[in-house]
C-alpha cells in the first residue's frame, strides 16, 4: 500500500469499511469506551464534552454513550434524507457513525491515568488557590491535551461517515455535518 493510501484509509476508513461491520466494530468500541469510563469516572455530557457527574452507576455511563451515537445519527439520517439524492442504508450510516467514535477510546485510556483523578475532585466552589493546589493537577492538564487529537479524529471520521454514507457534497455535507456534530452535542447536553 503506498504512504498516500494509508494516508487516505486513516482520514476516512469508510472506503473500506461500512454497514454491519462498522455496526460491530462500533459496537465493541461502545463497550470498550463505556467500560473505560466507568473506570475513570468521566461522562460524556455531549459528544464534544466531558468530565466527571454525579451519578457513578455503569448504565448511565452506557446510556450517556448511546446518546451521543444515537443523537448525530438521527441528526445525519433526517439530513440524508432531506438533502441526498442518493438511496442510502440506515445501517450504513449508523454503523459509520458509531464507528467513528471509536478513537473515543483514546480519550477515554488518558482519562484512566491516575493524575486525571485530580480533576475530578475540583469543586465550582473551590478558590484558585485551592485548585491549583490538587496534587496531579498540572499533569492532569497536559494529560487532558493528549486528548484533543482523538477529539478531532472523531469529528473528521463523522464527517466523513456521512460524506461516504449519504453521498453528500458541497454545502448540504457541511450543513448537514454541522447541525449533526454541533446540535448534535447541544442536544446531547439538553437530555442529560
Amino acid at each position: 500500500m503506498k504512504e498516500k493510501e494509508i494516508v487516505e484509509r486513516c482520514v476516512n476508513p469508510f472506503i473500506w469499511i461500512a454497514g454491519g461491520r462498522a455496526l460491530l466494530w462500533g459496537v465493541a468500541g461502545l463497550w470498550v469506551s463505556t467500560l473505560l469510563s466507568w473506570i475513570s469516572g468521566y461522562h460524556y455530557h455531549g459528544l464534544l464534552h466531558f468530565g466527571p457527574a454525579p451519578n457513578p452507576a455503569w448504565w448511565c455511563y452506557l446510556a450517556e454513550h448511546l446518546i451521543i451515537w444515537l443523537v448525530p445519527a438521527m441528526i445525519f439520517y433526517v439530513g440524508g434524507l432531506i438533502f441526498s439524492r442518493s438511496r442510502f442504508r440506515m445501517i450504513d450510516l449508523f454503523g459509520t457513525v458509531l464507528f467513528a467514535q471509536v478513537p473515543l477510546i483514546g480519550m477515554n485510556l488518558i482519562n484512566v491515568l491516575p493524575p486525571m483523578k485530580a480533576l475530578l475532585h475540583i469543586n465550582p466552589a473551590m478558590s484558585p488557590q485551592e485548585i491549583l493546589a490538587q496534587p496531579g493537577l498540572m499533569l492532569a492538564m497536559v494529560l487532558s491535551l493528549f486528548g484533543f487529537p482523538f477529539l478531532v479524529a472523531t469529528i473528521v471520521w463523522m464527517f466523513n461517515a456521512l460524506k461516504v454514507s449519504c453521498n453528500l457534497k458541497g454545502g448540504k455535507l457541511w450543513t448537514v455535518a454541522l447541525v449533526g456534530i454541533i446540535g448534535g452535542d447541544v442536544l446531547c447536553r439538553l437530555l442529560y
